[in-house]
């Protein structure tokens, strides 16, 4: 189902369709090369339109609201006039995107979230498998609490964090780091930053009062009020950590302007 990007370009032709997911912005698809090189592009999103977005597409599917990209899939699936018969696998992944980006239908979900998932479900998809994709192991897990336990608190509700190892999979490990800190009372926002080798990730998540997405656009990323996220280049892990302070105040104080 998943071909390398060398093979992605050999298939490219004249009726080749490319649908670009989950993202508006050139610079965020794995391949920007294949925008170059297809002429019929669409774009299904649900971020916040920003700079650098995709300018060339036939058609455009952008909804704020939306809990996911995954449930704008799900929708133009379920109320399209063709017949779409959904593999297990595809049916798990489109429910597992919008539990992700819903944090277990807490956040950013209305009526036609749950629409969505209803219909996933008529299809028989198996929650607690899905579940289980989201599970940490013991390791991973210790990881987790030992960067909870370093915890700074800044502005009286946010928690700041750094990963201090350098781990390919520190944007994951930075991602369930920060959900945790936000189970924590009087802990409002969370921010985890780690190293990945390449570059610094910073994971920020909210439970609404604080828009961790303005945050992370300072730092050119984004995504959503309550789950946000930047990468970092050219600096150490307590310079992101300084530089990410100070954007936090400016939004502060943009706030209260």
């Amino acid at each position: 189902m998943i071909i390398d990007e060398k093979e992605a370009i050999s298939k490219v032709d004249e009726d080749t369709l490319l649908i670009v997911v989950d993202t508006h912005k050139k610079s965020l698809v794995q391949m920007p090369e294949l925008l170059e090189k297809t002429k019929k592009i669409v774009v299904i999103d649900h971020h916040r339109k920003s700079t650098d977005f995709i300018d060339n597409a036939a058609l455009t599917l952008h909804e704020v609201y939306a809990s996911s990209a995954a449930e704008l899939v799900t929708e133009i699936i379920q109320y399209t006039d063709a017949e779409v018969i959904l593999s297990d696998i595809e049916i798990e992944a489109l429910y597992g995107g919008i539990m992700v980006d819903t944090k277990n239908f807490t956040f950013k979900t209305g009526v036609r979230t749950f629409e969505a998932a209803a219909y996933l479900r008529k299809f028989g998809v198996d929650i607690i498998k899905v579940k289980k994709w989201f599970q940490s192991d013991l390791e991973s897990y210790n990881v987790i609490a030992e960067i909870v336990k370093k915890t700074e608190i800044i502005n009286n509700s946010i928690g700041i964090s750094i990963y201090d190892k350098e781990d390919k999979n520190a944007t994951v490990i930075c991602a369930k780091a920060a959900d945790e800190l936000l189970t924590i009372s009087d802990i409002t926002a969370s921010f985890v930053i780690g190293n990945t080798g390449d570059k610094i990730c910073i994971s920020g998540r909210s439970i609404g009062n604080i828009n961790v997405q303005i945050i992370m656009e300072k730092l050119g990323g984004g995504g959503h009020i309550t789950l946000a996220g930047a990468q970092l280049e050219g600096l150490t892990l307590e310079e992101a950590k300084d530089e990410l302070i100070n954007r936090i105040n400016e939004y502060f104080s943009e706030t209260v302007e």
